[in-house]
């Protein structure tokens, strides 16, 4: 199993595929590039404190934990064998047992600075970096899974 490993100063542009070979993981500083995934089929990203809506004493709306990437603002760079999905730079999440609840990913803190690699100068985010769920306030940590 072979990774493709990218180190900055990069900056890719356009419409382009990236594959590693033999099963390996696209990476970025050593961390797994995240990807798009679709929710709730695909494993997630990772986890966030709970949404309790409405408040107590009613029972939450959707209490689930689990928070997915479903939305990059990427769409040109992609991972994988067909079906290729986009890199995740930024972009829009989703948290709950079904995906309920809307958020945002925040700017990496993992590949950031002068020697980030981005796409069209937005950082990629790789795994360990954070989402923030709107309802809540919540960070998510997407930390579990790249969709890789």
């Amino acid at each position: 199993m072979a990774d493709l490993l990218l180190s900055g100063p990069l900056n890719l542009m356009g419409n382009l595929t990236l594959k590693a070979s033999d099963g390996g993981k696209v990476k970025v500083g050593g961390s797994e590039v995240l990807v798009e995934v679709v929710a709730p089929t695909d494993p997630n990203h990772g986890t966030a404190p709970p949404v309790i809506l409405p408040p107590p004493p009613a029972l939450p709306t959707d209490p689930g934990p689990n928070v997915w990437v479903i939305n990059s603002l990427n769409k040109t760079v992609k991972v994988g064998n067909p079906p290729s999905r986009p890199i995740v730079t930024q972009g829009m999440v989703t948290q709950g047992q079904t995906p309920t609840w809307p958020g945002m990913v925040l700017p990496s803190q993992k590949n950031s600075g002068p020697t980030a690699v981005t796409v069209n100068r937005i950082p990629i985010n790789v795994l360990g970096d954070q989402a923030v769920i709107f309802p809540s306030g919540g960070t998510a940590m997407l930390n579990v899974n790249s969709g890789q």
